[in-house]
């Protein structure tokens, strides 16, 4: 009986051996995914940014991608939710991701924004960029109202409580209020812009400031008195003044986000399946009888 026990207790070991160097083997052959580039598509204005935040995190969970091409053709938008994709490619960034802009038609204002969060931003030449600058804008129809008999009664809180609204001509104070607001979010703006882009930046500018908070300072300066002013640029003139990296089309910023990762050759690319056929009119026609409504915020990231 003892002998039967050391036998089998013998057998055990072996087959464990005999396991273990099976499963080595088979680590040793199991598929090295090759390292992917995903694309995001972010088109029209910037409003609700809630699936371009999940696509981020999506791709950025994936093993196998490397570096995320963010194909950019908008005017702009909303403060907050160019503020919300900024921050979340900076998160990203953070946790080794490779993050390049493919700017299309027009990437401005609040699509500025976003890209110069970027580690790096291809543009076409003729590509309409810029427009680093905050709008307000509201309609005012107390005259037509007052002409077709409508009156218009307002119970508020405070004298500021119905700044914009449409039923009454907008004061002198009203304009210093969000005069002040806009220039503060200005001061956002170009905060994060320089942060983003201070390489590019101070290399365009000529500055060589050692001490980084000085740098900062003094590039700020420059950008608002230089760029900030809601001008457009072509995609050659922004070069020259460091709010792009690189002259090229989408192919090229796909092949410059490859050789940033280490791959050779033509890279594979993923992205998000568009909706087709029955499913794309669907939507459209969603959107024409407001079922998808555009929320705007008072103040924009917006090229007007």
């Amino acid at each position: 009986m003892r002998k039967r026990v050391i036998i089998i207790s013998i057998s055990c070991v072996v087959a464990l051996i005999v396991l273990i160097n099976l499963i080595a083997m088979a680590g040793k052959n199991l598929p090295v995914y090759p390292k992917k580039i995903a694309l995001i598509n972010i088109d029209g204005e910037i409003d609700d940014t809630t699936h371009i935040l999940e696509l981020l995190n999506y791709y950025n969970d994936m093993r196998s991608v490397k570096a995320i091409v963010l194909r950019v053709n908008s005017p702009g938008g909303g403060v907050a939710a160019s503020q919300e994709v900024y921050r979340q490619i900076m998160k990203v960034k953070a946790n080794g991701m490779k993050i390049i802009v493919s700017m299309n038609d027009v990437a401005a204002s609040g699509a500025y924004y976003i890209s110069s969060a970027a580690d790096k931003i291809y543009a076409n030449q003729g590509t309409v960029t810029g427009s680093i600058g905050v709008i307000a804008n509201f309609m005012n129809a107390e005259k037509l109202l007052g002409k077709i008999g409508i009156g218009y009664t307002t119970i508020k809180s405070g004298k500021y409580k119905d700044t914009g609204s449409f039923s009454r001509a907008v004061t002198e104070e009203d304009k210093a209020y969000l005069n002040h607001m806009i220039q503060d979010v200005l001061d956002q703006f170009v905060g994060d812009v320089v942060y983003g882009r201070e390489v590019p930046l101070a290399k365009a500018f000529g500055v060589k400031e050692k001490d980084p908070a000085k740098e900062t300072a003094i590039l700020k300066a420059l950008v608002l008195k230089n760029i900030a002013d809601g001008r457009v640029f072509t995609g050659r003139e922004a070069l020259k003044m460091g709010l792009v990296d690189e002259i090229g089309n989408i192919d090229d910023a796909i092949e410059g986000a490859a050789t940033m990762i280490g791959l050779k050759g033509r890279p594979l690319v993923i992205s998000e399946r568009k909706p087709a056929g029955i499913e794309k009119w669907l939507d459209t026609k969603l959107q024409d009888i407001g079922l998808k409504s555009d929320n705007q915020a008072i103040l924009q990231f917006k090229m007007r």
